[in-house]
């Protein structure tokens, strides 16, 4: 079982620490959040992938290979809406 299986076992709230600008917002989670958002490839539906930065790390044909495609990558997948 991996931390992924259980989505509420890491759903506590961070505590952030001192002020952030938001240039340094952009690179919490960088490395470990998987953004999954509803985009257009080739005139097709399809699902991004992106980094807390914006960068569009990959996409795939559905919601789930998204996000299994994030945990492979060891990032935790979030839903954009």
């Amino acid at each position: 079982m991996t931390q992924y299986d259980d989505p509420v076992a890491n759903n506590a709230a961070i505590e952030l620490h001192g002020d952030f600008t938001g240039g340094e917002f952009i690179y919490l989670g960088l490395d470990e959040i998987a953004y999954i958002k509803q985009v257009e490839e080739n005139g097709e539906h399809a699902f991004g992938i992106f980094a807390a930065d914006g960068e569009q790390i990959g996409a795939a044909p559905d919601y789930k290979l998204a996000c299994a495609v994030s945990i492979q990558n060891d990032l935790y997948p979030v839903s954009v809406h």
